[in-house]
């Protein structure tokens, strides 16, 4: 899904991978970010990494994520390719002097901005978005987000449960 900004006219789209494990979605969004990164159309001082999120479902998928990342631009910065064809994917037609430059420039930032290098579970970037919305949601800015969930569930089944007994569309649910 791809949408234009009207106020600044940039694009921002939505890119969403699913596959089967171990067909290769780290690298292909590891890529992708990178070429987002990289985009000779975002050249500018403007910090880069700040304007993009990668969600992933887990902790250890977030931590691949990364090191993906910074794998990729340490083999662009430094010019290290396992072969011509691995050059040609990752560069994916960006000129190689320029992709090196802005390479060592976006690792100089992720080092001074590591806080800006979003890539994070789905579960903490919706515990982010709702502490950043505490007050918007009539919450105290130092609620928590309950992680033991099992004991609402059961509670909630209850319910249902209950409600079964009263309700034939429930009952036959």
């Amino acid at each position: 899904m791809e949408k234009k900004d009207k106020m600044s006219g940039e694009t921002s789209s939505v890119i969403i991978v699913e596959a089967s494990a171990g067909s290769g979605k780290t690298y292909t969004l590891a890529k992708r970010y990178i070429y987002l990164l990289l985009n000779p159309q975002n050249d500018s001082e403007i910090i880069p990494i700040r304007s993009i999120l990668a969600i992933t479902f887990t902790n250890k998928a977030t931590v691949e994520m990364k090191e993906r990342i910074l794998e990729l631009l340490k083999k662009i910065a430094l010019g290290i390719f396992f072969s011509a064809e691995e050059e040609k994917d990752i560069l994916s037609g960006m000129e190689k002097k320029y992709a090196k430059n802005k390479a060592i420039f976006i690792v100089g930032q992720i080092i001074g901005h590591y806080n800006f290098f979003q890539v994070q579970t789905i579960d903490s970037f919706i515990n982010t978005l709702l502490l950043g919305s505490a007050l918007s949601i009539n919450r105290s800015s130092s609620f928590q987000i309950k992680r033991d969930y099992v004991n609402q569930l059961d509670y909630c089944l209850d319910l249902v449960i209950d409600e079964a007994v009263t309700d034939k569309k429930i009952f036959n649910l």
